[in-house]
């Protein structure tokens, strides 16, 4: 299976993730609101990120079509993450994102810029010149007579 754009991005969200996850984990192991760095995190987050790392792993393992599909999805969850975190006031129950998870203005940005860059990737890499594609190869039409 050829390792394309889509593949490389998506195993690097599987390393990136599963590296995140793992310290957030182990830095805020409560549910109080943890900092790391200038991110908001607690245990749920910090499970995100981590079983987001799990998925991307077995999904880059599968091939590029599953991680052309990964990207897309991802990219539509994690823009939609940002913009309803930025819709503030409204959507935050018990100081929780949706009743839910910590998440502070730069998680928001961040989700954002993911949601983009996975969509970028996942819906034009394959367009690009010079890059390997998924589908297979057309069959040849040879005549009959």
């Amino acid at each position: 299976m050829p390792w394309t754009v889509n593949r490389y991005f998506t195993l690097a969200i599987a390393i990136i993730f599963l590296i995140v996850g793992t310290t957030g984990i182990a830095y805020s192991a409560d549910m109080q609101t943890g900092h790391m760095l200038i991110f908001d995190v607690d245990v749920v987050h910090n499970m995100m990120h981590f079983l987001t790392g799990v998925v991307a792993m077995v999904v880059a393992i599968m091939g590029p079509t599953w991680s052309r599909t990964f990207n897309r999805t991802i990219g539509v969850i994690y823009l939609l993450v940002g913009l309803l975190g930025l819709a503030y006031p409204v959507l935050y129950f018990d100081g929780r994102l949706l009743g839910i998870m910590h998440a502070n203005l730069e998680d928001h940005i961040l989700h954002l810029l993911l949601g983009i860059i996975s969509l970028a990737i996942g819906f034009a890499a394959e367009r690009l010149p010079g890059v390997a594609t998924t589908s297979p190869p057309e069959a040849s039409i040879q005549d009959a007579g």
